[in-house]
C-alpha cells in the first residue's frame, strides 16, 4: 500500500517541482518537507489544502480513500469539512 508521503513525492515529482518550492508555498523548511514525504512528520489541514490546490489533486486520494487522483470536492466543500473538524476539535477540547 502507497503512502501519503510516497503519494505526495510522486505528485511533486510528476509536476516537476522540488521540494524547495512546494516547502516555501506551504509556508515550511524544506528538511520539514521533507520529512513529511518521507513520513515522518505530517502536514498539518490547512497545509493539505494548500498542497491540493498548489497541484489541483483530491484529498482523498493523498489520504487514500479514494484511487484516483481527480478532486472530488470543492474548495468551499473542503473549507466547511475543515472548519467543522475544527469545531468538532475545540468541543472535544473543552
Amino acid at each position: 500500500m502507497i503512502t501519503f508521503g510516497e503519494r505526495i513525492k510522486e505528485i511533486r515529482e510528476l509536476k516537476g517541482f522540488p521540494q524547495k518550492q512546494v516547502a516555501d508555498f506551504l509556508h515550511l523548511q524544506r528538511s520539514n518537507y521533507s520529512k513529511i514525504e518521507n513520513n515522518h512528520q505530517n502536514m498539518t489541514h490547512k497545509q493539505l489544502r494548500l498542497f491540493c490546490e498548489f497541484f489541483d489533486v483530491s484529498a482523498d486520494y493523498l489520504l487514500g480513500i479514494s484511487p484516483g487522483n481527480n478532486k472530488s470536492f470543492t474548495l468551499d466543500k473542503i473549507e466547511d469539512v475543515i472548519k467543522r473538524l475544527d469545531e468538532i476539535k475545540d468541543t472535544m477540547i473543552k
